[in-house]
């Protein structure tokens, strides 16, 4: 820019290529007109009139393509057209334009070096009026901050992240998204075409089988119902979040990855629960009310304490759909609602009953994946297309579906208010129960019978239901963290810390290991938080109500120990009673807690190594 300013100062330093470039400013330039700015070669000129050399202002020219109407402030997608050929499109807030120093802020960050502008306030203005005039009737449109369902004139959208597309699967751009740094939710369900009848009964043969009913009636239960959530919300019925929990090898990832993902055709995987912050939350739950947002490796003991603080808020503020206020260094205020529905992994589940409450748990154990589960999950990992295809058929349903169908859907899910749980736990089976009937729904419309074509019954379908609130209403925990937990336990009793006979006792005869938690929990905690032991630390009342869960577990009882002190007096206390064969068979490393010698079922002794026979 300065080059051409000096050169017209200068006539002994023009070349023919500057004469060329006067010719053509001067036919170019408009001198009668209002707005005295031009375009010439993929740059904005000023034109000062009077036989002056025209002030180059830009090295690149601007194309409005799009005006975007959004709650937060207007926003116009742009297409820059440089001098050198390049052509970049963006998003541009209308405050890009409220100074020269914001405008040159906005296009360094598109572009760096290469876009430069060299003009002042009231140039810009004359750029902006320039604009206006050329290209007036650009289109206009409504602008979402996020992707999901919308109800526009009495019928509900869907708003993708490339398209919008109505029931019929019409597409439409009177509303388009704009949501920002959202690469952790990426969804093509607007690029998969529906399922067909024939693989809807392929598919149902493994749907439902990949594991116990306890628990794949609950995940495709709130799989399903997930795609009404905004629905739901607009007739004030609150959606719980999904949480899985379970030990390594469970199959609680593979579940994710395999089943849950490929339900809403998502990309990539989860955000890692160690990585977050309040305002990555906000941004990431504000994105979408349709898709889920998963986070992964959700491990108490090894994010800290903040990490869990800002899981548990997300939990509860996403169950409410409550709105969070940010603000902006030019004093504005963003809104960010919290409007996702969420998917929580890991290891640990929560202890926070007001979480609990707002969550359907579901709990993965590794002795209960039998052979047979494990050959319809293969079945179904094989088949991820048609899980998109299913999908994208309940985004189909869920467009389609009349407010009064829907409400009756809602009516027949009633059913577990005679049950005796807290009015959101009852909520949240009934949510659950509402996406099965959904899915119902969908297989009505093919002419087919969900139950007939499952093997599900609609008493299999409620006692599963049932069985899974009611043995999580204390859980929360996995196995392999009380496992863990008794090992650590032993190692204690190994180094001294522990007493036997006053903390424990080992009975071989009656195959008991008697564990007094009570007096033993407390220095436990103390124990690894000071050797930093590498395990998880659950809260008292969450291990023991997780141990009553495992299958070692024996009994709650009174036993007889040594009391404290010297002497011999003897004292009956409450203990935690654990059948020692199987304990051991659990944790084959245990070395305090081990019995010498176990009967087995058939009255035959298995001899420890070191356990001489008395016979030959």
């Amino acid at each position: 820019m300065s080059k051409t300013k000096n050169r017209s100062k200068n006539p002994d330093q023009k070349n023919n290529s500057d004469d060329n470039t006067q010719d053509y400013q001067d036919r170019q330039r408009k001198t009668s007109s209002v707005i005295p700015v031009f375009e010439e070669r993929n740059c904005y000129y000023l034109d000062r009139g009077n036989d002056q050399t025209a002030k180059q202002l830009t090295n690149f020219v601007m194309e409005p393509l799009k005006g975007i109407k959004m709650q937060d402030g207007d926003k116009t997608e742009i297409e820059f057209h440089l001098q050198d050929g390049q052509i970049i499109t963006s998003l541009i807030d209308g405050t890009s334009f409220s100074s020269v120093q914001q405008f040159r802020r906005q296009i360094k960050k598109l572009s760096g070096i290469d876009m430069t502008f060299c003009g002042n306030e009231v140039e810009l203005v004359l750029i902006q009026n320039y604009m206006k005039a050329k290209y007036a009737g650009y289109k206009h449109c409504m602008g979402l901050p996020y992707t999901g369902i919308y109800k526009k004139d009495g019928e509900w959208i869907y708003v993708g992240d490339e398209k919008t597309v109505d029931a019929r699967g019409k597409t439409t751009d009177s509303i388009i998204s704009v949501v920002e740094d959202n690469k952790a939710i990426e969804s093509d369900i607007l690029d998969v075409r529906p399922i067909t009848k024939t693989e809807l009964k392929l598919l149902s043969r493994d749907l439902f089988r990949f594991n116990t009913y306890e628990r794949t009636v609950n995940i495709i239960g709130w799989c399903c119902c997930a795609f009404l959530k905004e629905r739901l919300r607009q007739k004030r019925i609150k959606f719980p979040h999904l949480v899985v929990s379970g030990q390594a090898g469970s199959g609680k990832s593979e579940t994710e990855e395999k089943i849950i993902q490929p339900l809403f055709s998502m990309q990539g995987g989860g955000i890692m629960c160690g990585g977050i912050s309040k305002f990555s939350i906000l941004k990431t739950l504000n994105s979408t009310n349709l898709v889920p947002v998963i986070y992964e490796e959700y491990k108490p003991s090894r994010i800290g304490k903040i990490a869990v603080d800002l899981m548990s808020d997300a939990l509860r503020g996403a169950y409410d759909c409550q709105v969070a206020q940010r603000g902006r260094p030019d004093q504005s205020v963003v809104n960010y609602m919290r409007r996702a529905p969420i998917v929580v992994v890991g290891e640990s589940s929560f202890d926070e009953p007001a979480v609990r409450e707002r969550i359907i748990d579901v709990q993965f154990a590794e002795s209960d994946r039998e052979s047979v589960h494990t050959k319809h999950f293969n079945a179904l990992c094989g088949r991820e297309q048609l899980l998109n295809k299913l999908g994208k058929s309940l985004l189909q349903m869920t467009l389609y579906l009349t407010d009064d169908r829907l409400n009756i859907l809602i009516e027949e899910s009633k059913v577990f208010s005679d049950q005796k749980l807290k009015s959101r736990t009852i909520l949240g089976m009934s949510n659950v129960f509402l996406g099965i009937l959904f899915l119902s729904e969908l297989y009505n419309s093919y002419g087919l019978s969900l139950w007939e074509e499952t093997g599900l019954t609609d008493d299999i379908v409620k006692n599963s239901i049932i069985g899974n609130a009611v043995n999580n209403q204390d859980g929360g925990m996995v196995e392999s963290i009380i496992t863990d937990s008794i090992t650590k336990l032993d190692t204690m009793a190994k180094k001294g810390i522990y007493r036997k006979g006053i903390d424990f006792l080992v009975s071989d005869d009656k195959n008991e290991l008697c564990l007094r938690l009570n007096l033993m929990y407390d220095e436990f905690t103390k124990y690894l938080r000071d050797k930093d032991v590498n395990c998880d630390r659950l809260s008292f009342r969450q291990f023991t109500k997780q141990l009553r869960k495992e299958i070692y577990f024996k009994g709650y009882d009174n036993r007889t120990f040594k009391a404290p002190g010297d002497g011999n007096q003897e004292e009956r206390a409450k203990c935690y009673i654990l059948n020692l064969k199987k304990l051991c068979a659990s944790c084959p490393d245990l070395e305090v807690f081990k019995s010498e010698f176990t009967t087995d079922d058939d009255g035959f002794m298995d001899v420890n190594e070191q356990t001489e026979l008395p016979f030959t």
